[in-house]
């Protein structure tokens, strides 16, 4: 069974979608400024163990969005919270994905004593290295003449004459082990306002706005496609040393968009890891 719901958080409507039963997840999407059907139908088979929960984030997808441009990790820790509390959830089981995996922490470290579990996949890291150089590493992996193609598309942007569309056209394939998975990825919209404004937050407050002591106490496990843009090993740089607790799994033949290239093995990490008594 499958529940839709517009609830009023925050002043705004927030799109969610529930299925399945059990333990419930709530999964957060990537971005800033994406939405939950990157998520499916990719991980739709657990719905099988555990209850999941999606939402669109402020402004995001479904969700309604703000027309003061009123976007900031407080608002997105805020209306997660309320949520949580709609929902009748004491504890919450976070599946963070990309940016997501940043919202779960930053969550984490305000309402400790209302999470369970976290769960992160295509870590950006516990501090705003990893995000400040995730788009260097990027580039770094582009042909000559796609890096061409992006400098003219940015100056495009940058004067409003192109969408954020034609950009990912060109990255979209850059953020997988083979490319042959594009095909794969269910066709999402994203909230460039969004992506501006919290990817300056997150260059700005994000380290700052972290806990570690307090992310310590909680059982952390994360899933990094071993070609991700940040790579495992980036991992042990820009997270281990503040959350040396976290557990590492390295997804083979995988890059970014875990979700997408190796869904069953992600799905059976996330089992083994929320129905574990650890």
């Amino acid at each position: 069974m499958v529940t839709e719901e517009i609830l009023k958080i925050r002043e705004l409507g927030i799109y969610t979608k529930r299925m399945g039963s059990g333990t419930p997840l709530v999964f957060l999407h990537g971005g800033p400024g994406g939405e939950h059907r990157y998520f499916l139908p990719h991980l739709e088979g657990l719905s099988e163990t555990f209850e999941l929960i999606f939402y669109d984030q402020r402004g995001c997808g479904q969700s309604e969005e703000d027309q003061n441009n009123n976007y900031s990790f407080e608002e997105e820790i805020e209306t997660l919270e309320e949520l949580r509390k709609s929902m009748g959830l004491e504890k919450l089981n976070l599946v963070g994905e990309s940016w997501g995996s940043m919202l779960a922490l930053l969550y984490a470290s305000k309402y400790p004593t209302h999470v369970n579990k976290l769960f992160l996949t295509a870590a950006v890291g516990a501090t705003a290295e990893g995000y400040l150089n995730f788009g260097k590493l990027l580039e770094n992996r582009l042909t000559p003449e796609d890096k061409e193609l992006m400098d003219q598309l940015m100056v495009k942007y940058r004067e409003g004459t192109v969408d954020i569309s034609e950009i990912f056209k060109v990255i979209d394939a850059y953020y997988l082990y083979s490319p042959k998975h594009l095909s794969k990825k269910t066709k999402t919209k994203s909230n460039p306002v969004v992506n501006s404004i919290l990817g300056k937050e997150i260059v700005d407050k994000y380290t700052d706005s972290l806990s570690y002591d307090i992310l310590r106490s909680i059982p952390i496990a994360v899933a990094q496609g071993e070609h991700d843009i940040i790579t495992p090993s980036h991992l042990e740089e820009w997270l281990l040393p503040y959350l040396p607790h976290a557990q590492i799994n390295v997804i083979e033949q995988c890059g970014h968009w875990t979700v997408i290239e190796q869904p069953l093995v992600l799905g059976q990490l996330m089992k083994e890891f929320f129905e574990s008594s650890k």
